[in-house]
């Protein structure tokens, strides 16, 4: 099954890699379509997940948001064929201090974000300046692509975690000045906690919180917003230093960290491609 997926990935990554861009948006807008169409549990769920958090539910936000996706996920293919170059020139980036005064520690730095914009294309961006990034990653577009897809990142110079048993690796990582990169609206921790998140309360990761506790390493939010003609802004900028994770109580902690998160949702829910119902045990 991973043979033919690797396959899949390079043929696809190969047509993808070289088309030009007008062909590759014109592939994405289709497939966006496709799914849009027959997805209704998705379309029903990222309209839940707007009216939660008070954003708009019309159809154009609702699309917008599985073409975004399906933008994403073609880039995915293509960049395994582009170089830093490439990858840098449709960047804006004005807070690389934010990143470089937190790394002066030697401790590493948390980076949280959510399913927002591209969050692929930013962690490839980090990594084409020249710092060490680790993400932590499930299953991928689908089991069968999931290693062809780490396998790529992987040649770039992007370590990919999985989530089960990475606690070691993640702390190895932060104690060798890494970036740790952790996506906190994603469903595969498996130490949760019950957090308010857009005035509800639901059982969200707190492992960034753990993190930071048992190393002082610091954590910041960013997020990396599609904008036009294909351009990306990243935007960073500190939540909780290591010496605040370990003297506040932990809820202080975790209400910082979410009200920021919030912040981050709230600035980008127009690209926020959360196709499960985030609310499902919310209470």
């Amino acid at each position: 099954m991973e043979r033919i997926g690797r396959f899949i990935f390079k043929v696809v990554s190969t047509v993808l890699g070289w088309a030009p861009e007008g062909l590759r948006g014109a592939i994405a807008d289709a497939a966006a379509l496709v799914t849009f169409l027959f997805s209704p549990i998705r379309r029903d769920n990222i309209r839940k997940n707007l009216s939660m958090i008070g954003a708009s539910t019309g159809f154009t936000l609702i699309f917008g948001i599985f073409r975004h996706h399906a933008r994403n996920m073609v880039e995915i293919f293509a960049s395994s064929r582009w170089g830093a170059g490439e990858i840098q020139s449709r960047i804006t980036y004005d807070c690389r201090d934010v990143l470089d005064n937190a790394l002066k520690k030697n401790r590493g730095v948390i980076l949280v974000t959510a399913h927002v914009g591209n969050w692929e294309r930013a962690a490839l961006f980090i990594q084409s300046l020249g710092y060490q990034i680790h993400v932590v990653a499930g299953v991928q577009m689908n089991r069968m692509l999931t290693g062809a897809i780490k396998d790529a990142k992987e040649r770039r110079g992007i370590t990919v975690i999985n989530p089960e048993g990475s606690y070691r690796k993640l702390f190895k990582a932060l104690s060798e000045n890494g970036i740790v990169a952790l996506l906190f609206d994603g469903d595969i921790y498996t130490s949760g906690v019950e957090v308010e998140f857009f005035g509800k309360r639901l059982r969200m990761p707190k492992g960034a919180i753990q993190l930071s506790q048992n190393t002082g390493a610091p954590i910041i939010g960013g997020y990396c917003r599609r904008i036009e003609n294909g351009r990306y802004v990243i935007h960073m900028e500190n939540i909780l230093n290591g010496a605040e994770t370990r003297s506040l109580p932990e809820s202080e902690s975790l209400r910082r960290l979410y009200g920021k998160a919030e912040e981050i949702v709230r600035a980008n829910s127009d690209q926020w491609c959360m196709f499960r119902d985030l609310w499902r045990n919310a209470r």
